[in-house]
């Protein structure tokens, strides 16, 4: 069995814009893989170093030599050694489809390939039910509909904005040029947490928005609201302020979502400033990747929450993954992709209907169990790389504009 082609989606919806790749094997078996960058900036940088390491490494090869594969894109593409998030995500986007395609080729789900998976149905918690509110009283609306929809958990974002599109936007200048920004995000939350009541778990993420000091000041504030986590309290690479603040604060610390590489969570751990760990199969390497970062926070003794936001493609990756690491904690999930106008659905199915009872299912499917939507995904083809002398690419047209559209 050979890869036979590669091809690299670049969807140009609202919300998201998610980036898959898809290889193809010459005896018919697909194996699909998603790129962090779906929402903020990289998107097109990602699509592209997707295509580099496909031409160079991926297609014409044996797809059953996945530790290879893996290994010789890691050392001989240069940028993977302590890669940033888009190398990151490029290697993972690949690494995923291979072990979807072994899956697929065997007849078993990928959680089967990882030792088999360990729970039926996973907790979530809600994100993205705040879309589209224009208001703080629109908000308190969205929060108690959430509720009466039934998700048992939820999360939401004290210091952001929500954009014209219905998404959000985060702080910028950690807030320095508001000083009442602290004050109104506490007041935030205790509104929130009035209107859903004692019952709903309710998570923070401040994405880094505040100082040290505020975020300090911030937390101690909100202590008695009952909160779950706060996630991202600060810039992750500044271990020392996580540390300087968890010893600040009752609240438990999540974070993770923009390490890279097992190697990058060596000196966040040695700290313990952490109580949940969130890798995202979508940058930090991949499936494999994720596996032992699970581990290692494991050892350390902290709780494991997959960051992931994501179309139909990742969030089920993510499911693969929390079915059978021992440390899962709770799933991240977006049931309000829909209501973002212009949302562009790339699977046959959309995950979001697999929320029931305040759970999300884990399929018996072959793979990641995820079928993309070929009507729509036409409409999206960034570039194709198939097997010939050199595996040369085949770049299409909407690609090229979108290149060319990135570069002014």
């Amino acid at each position: 069995m050979r890869v036979k082609s590669a091809t690299v989606y670049h969807v140009q919806g609202e919300g998201l814009k998610p980036v898959i790749v898809k290889l193809e094997t010459d005896s018919g078996v697909v194996g699909l893989g998603e790129a962090a960058p779906s929402y903020g900036s990289g998107g097109t940088s990602a699509a592209g170093m997707i295509k580099d390491l496909c031409e160079r490494f991926v297609v014409g090869r044996d797809p059953s030599s996945l530790n290879a594969i893996v290994a010789e894109m890691y050392d001989q593409s240069f940028w993977l050694r302590n890669p940033g998030g888009i190398a990151g995500s490029a290697f993972s986007a690949i690494e995923q489809a291979l072990w979807d395609i072994k899956a697929r080729a065997l007849n078993v789900p990928v959680y089967e390939l990882f030792g088999g998976k360990m729970r039926e149905s996973l907790p979530y918690y809600a994100n993205g039910w705040y879309f589209g509110a224009a208001s703080e009283i629109e908000l308190l609306q969205r929060a108690e509909g959430a509720v009466r929809d039934g998700h048992p958990a939820l999360k939401m974002y004290p210091l952001a904005r929500i954009r014209p599109n219905g998404t959000l936007q985060h702080p910028s200048n950690r807030s320095s040029d508001d000083r009442h920004a602290v004050g109104r995000a506490v007041n935030l939350v205790r509104e929130v947490r009035k209107v859903i009541g004692s019952e709903v778990d309710l998570m923070l993420d401040l994405a880094g928005g505040l100082s040290i000091s505020d975020t300090i000041r911030f937390c101690r504030e909100v202590e008695d609201c009952g909160i779950s986590f706060v996630e991202e309290i600060i810039d992750p690479t500044d271990v020392g302020a996580m540390n300087q603040i968890k010893g600040a604060v009752n609240i438990p610390i999540a974070t993770g979502e923009r390490h890279y590489l097992l190697g990058g969570y060596r000196e966040l751990l040695a700290t313990r400033s952490v109580s949940i760990l969130q890798p995202d199969i979508g940058n930090v390497g991949g499936f494999a990747e994720a596996i032992k970062v699970a581990a290692l926070a494991n050892s350390y003794g902290l709780k494991v929450q997959p960051h992931v936001c994501a179309s139909s493609v990742g969030a089920s990756i993510a499911v693969h993954m929390s079915a059978c690491i021992p440390n899962f904690y709770i799933q991240e999930h977006f049931p309000y992709w829909t209501a973002v106008p212009g949302y562009i659905e790339v699977a046959t199915e959309a995950f979001e209907n697999r929320a029931s009872n305040g759970t999300l299912s884990v399929l018996d499917a072959p793979g990641y169990g995820v079928t993309l939507n070929e009507s729509v995904m036409q409409d999206h083809v960034f570039a194709e790389v198939t097997c010939g002398p050199r595996a040369s690419p085949s770049t299409t047209t909407a690609g090229l504009n979108e290149v060319r559209s990135a570069l002014g």
